[in-house]
Parts: C-alpha cells; structure tokens; sequence
C-alpha cells in the first residue's frame, strides 16, 4: 500500500510540474506581448508628436486676431471683413449650412434670399409702368412724320431762256397779234419728221413755206431739251400729260389748218379760233417751257409737330406699384449674393465668364439677368452639409488635404466696389495652403493626450509586468518545492525496489 500511494503521489506531482511548466511559458509569452505593446504605444506617441491641425486666421476691425480650429462651418459663417470661401465636392457643388440650404429652398429669386438672411429689406412704391413707359417713347412725334414732299416750278430754266435768246422777236410779234408764232413752233421743233399725237406727219425743213421752216429763228437748244420737258399740270392746261414737245408738234399741226387765209408772214390773228390757238401758244411758252423744269421740296409743318409733341410730353404716365429693395448691411448682402449665384448654377469657369464678361453682353449684366431667378433644379449647384461633418476639424483637413474637398474663393479686380451685382469678382479655385487666412500648427491638445495615454500605456503595462514577475515567482517556488517532494519520493521508491529485488534474489 505505501508504495502505491508513493507511486501515486508522483505521478500528481509530475502533472503538476507538467502545468507549472506550460503556465510559465504562457507567462513568458505575455510578458513578450508586453514589449510589443510598449513598442507600439512608443511608435503611436512619437507619431503624434508631428501632429498638426488646420486653424482659421480672422481679423477684426480693430486688427486684432483670432484663431479658430478650421472647420467648414468656421469657413461658411458670414463675418465682416472676412473673406468668402466654398468648399466644392468632387461633383462640382458647393456645400452649405443648414440655414443657407434653408433660405435658398424658400427664396425665388436673389432679392427675396438677401431678405430671409437680413441684409436687405422689401418696400413697395409707385414707379412709372416699364411697359407704358417703353411704348410712350415709341410714340413721340417724329419730324419725318410732319414733313412731306412738294413739287413746284421753279421761276426760270434753261430752256425758257434760250427760246427768249433766240425767238424774243417772233414772239413778241405773236403777242401784238401777229401769227408768226408758227414760225416759231417751227423753229422750236427744228429739221426733221415730226409725228403728233394722232400719227400725222410732217416736215420741218430748211427754207419752204414759211410755217414749217425752222431758218428764222433755229434754236437748236430749245430743240434738243423739249422732248424730256414736261408741260404744267395746272387745272385747265390743255397740254397736260404730254411733253413740250409733243405740245408743240400737235399745236402747229392745229395751227396749219386754221390759218387758211393766206396770211403771209406776220399776218393778223383776226378770228376766234386764231385767238384761241395763239392762247394755247402763249400757254405752252410761258408755263410749260417757262416751267418745265420742276423741283421736290420738303414743307415741315412746324405748328403740326409742335401740337403733337405738347400733347405727347404732357401725356400722364401710367404708375405701377412695384417690390423695390433696400440693402440693410452692404457687406453681407455682397456675401449672399455671391453665394446665391454659385449655389444657383453658375459655374465660373473661363469659358463662362469670357462669355458673361463679352461686350455684346454689357460686362455681368447676362450672367446677372440669367441667374437672378431661381433655375430648374437640375440646373443648380450645391448640396447641404452632413451636420456630423460640418463641425469637424480632423475631417476638414482630410478632406482637403485628400482632395475630397477643394477650396473656391471669391476674387475682385481693381474696380472692386461693393455691390449686389457681379461686377469685378468672379469664384475661383484656389489652394487651401496658398491662402492667408488658413494656417497649419502644431496640434498641442493631439500631443498632449497622446503623452497622456502613452505614459498611462507604459504604467498598465509595467503593472502587467510586475504581476507577471510575481507569477513566476510563484511558480518557480511551486516548482522547486515539487521539484524536491518529487526527487525525495522517488528516492524512497528507489530503495524499496531495490531491497526487494535483493530479497527475492
């Protein structure tokens, strides 16, 4: 029985030492582990060392300034004197707060969003109508619109004066009742065949009866211009609507028939119907050769105009009661508008302004015009920020440092003046580095709580240490006092073997 239980005893004893064993190797393991966290949490504290953070400059009107960790609701605040910045996402749209978001969705136009962010205020007033105004002016009395044209004779011409030059004698004849006037219609017409209005025809020759010679008297201007010359178009002119000469022709065709007395040259006109056709001669040299020559004149009739244009500047205006604005603070107003035609769809990239900025457009006056309104939805440019985000400086400088985000500002030229319009400022991309208003620092509050949780690390982990130091103590005790029952018991087994083997040897 005692040397079973001593056989027992040591096999307890060898279990035990066997688990002695493997709990020490598993304290030696965590004690490796503890040196790889003490190397971890060394390497994360001299990373955070380099820490650095993104801060917003701001000056104030007195130029003193104040730094705020940069946040896009930091960059998207409105403040005097501050410049104008939009945050733009890989699709090209601005991002907002909630409260422009807000406004812009209730807004229909850039007036009523400068309004809802108190800026500007809407006051009615009586104006003349734009539409009656427009058609007054069209209809302002015109000069040309008083003045017509006229045809007069004019006192003397040419012609007129070259028959007076070269026939004043015959003629003067006819006027003391002689009828050598038929000499003179000859002399008129000049050589040649002659056709009247009826097609008769006849000669006017050099020489031969005395009324279709042309030698006494030849007036060969007369006789070239009388064909272009017309006769008077006076009320009773009995050679209306005929040239002078085609008058002329047909009065001395009448005339050779009427005179059949036998008159010689310079005979009396002594019967009516001789009377009768030396009036007709007298008609055609003192008004239709006299005045053949006519003239177009303008007549202005002054008292018509001036009448109509008394009674078109004393016309009262139509009135129209209108929505007027008035910008309350210049600055912020500028702010808003700016960011109402960005969020509203204008892209200003270079293409865009050149066309906005072309003359033909008078400067900003077309992107002003097209974006005052608010556009089809599809057409704007902007999203609302995520409310977890917006208030985040870590994600910001990730942000744009990854270009995940990037930077627009708003820029002026020389003519910059303050202004609801977009005149001498333009959005342009810009580079969060290249900025003065945003700087990078030394993140202080990041190494501090990284110090902070590395010395707490390093404390844990040299407690750890210290257990496990404790615990191996304990088990290099346990071990040895098993270590000596184990050598003592199988000692004894030993010699009881060995004293039975004697005894039965």
């Amino acid at each position: 029985m005692g040397m079973a239980a001593s056989q027992a005893r040591l096999l307890s004893i060898t279990t035990r030492l066997t688990n002695n064993e493997f709990r020490s190797q598993m304290v030696a393991n965590s004690k490796v582990r503890l040196a790889n966290e003490t190397q971890a949490a060394s390497d994360e504290y001299m990373e955070a060392l380099n820490a650095t953070k993104l801060q917003y400059v701001y000056y104030d009107s007195n130029g003193e300034q104040t730094l705020y960790d940069l946040t896009a609701s930091i960059i998207l605040q409105y403040q005097p004197l501050k410049n104008q910045y939009g945050l733009v996402n890989r699709a090209g749209q601005v991002m907002v707060n909630h409260g422009d978001a807000t406004t812009f969705q209730q807004a229909e136009n850039r007036d009523e969003f400068l309004v809802l962010n108190n800026c500007a205020e809407m006051t009615e007033k009586e104006v003349v109508d734009p539409d009656w105004l427009a058609d007054w002016k069209t209809r302002k009395p015109k000069e040309e619109d008083f003045t017509t044209e006229k045809e007069i004779n004019t006192e003397t011409n040419e012609l007129y004066e070259a028959f007076m030059r070269e026939a004043s004698s015959c003629y003067s004849f006819s006027q003391q009742g002689k009828n050598c006037y038929m000499h003179v219609l000859a002399s008129m017409l000049g050589p040649g065949i002659h056709e009247t209005s009826t097609k008769e025809k006849f000669e006017v020759t050099s020489g031969g009866d005395w009324h279709w010679s042309h030698d006494r008297h030849p007036m060969p201007t007369v006789a070239a211009g009388i064909h272009d010359a017309q006769c008077c178009s006076e009320p009773g002119c009995p050679h209306a609507g005929k040239s002078v000469y085609q008058a002329a022709v047909d009065l001395l065709w009448k005339a050779h028939f009427t005179h059949t007395d036998g008159d010689s040259y310079g005979g009396d006109i002594d019967t009516p119907e001789e009377e009768a056709l030396v009036q007709e001669f007298f008609h055609l040299i003192d008004h239709d050769l006299k005045q053949a020559k006519k003239e177009i004149i303008e007549v202005f009739d002054e008292k018509g105009y001036n009448d109509e244009l008394i009674k078109w500047e004393n016309e009262p205006p139509q009135m129209k009661t209108i929505t007027d604005i008035e910008i309350t603070d210049p600055d912020k107003a500028e702010w808003y508008t700016n960011l109402w035609y960005r969020m509203n769809g204008a892209v200003f990239d270079e293409e865009f302004m050149q066309s906005a900025t072309d003359p033909d457009f008078n400067d900003h006056s077309y992107l002003n015009e097209k974006y005052f309104e608010k556009t089809k939805e599809e057409e704007q440019s902007w999203v609302e920020f995520d409310e977890t985000l917006i208030n985040s400086p870590e994600w910001l400088k990730f942000a744009l440092e990854s270009g995940e985000i990037t930077l627009e500002k708003v820029v002026f030229n020389e003519d910059y003046d303050t202004t609801t319009e977009l005149e001498n400022k333009t959005w342009q991309a810009t580079s969060w580095s290249s900025t003065s208003d945003i700087v990078e620092v030394t993140d202080e509050l990041a190494i501090t709580k990284a110090e902070v949780k590395y010395n707490q690390a390093l404390r844990d982990i040299q407690a750890k240490d210290k257990e496990y130091d404790n615990d191996i103590k304990k088990l290099d005790t346990e071990h040895n006092a098993l270590q000596t029952e184990y050598d003592s018991i199988k000692s004894v087994l030993d010699k009881n073997m060995e004293r039975s083997f004697k005894a039965f040897s």
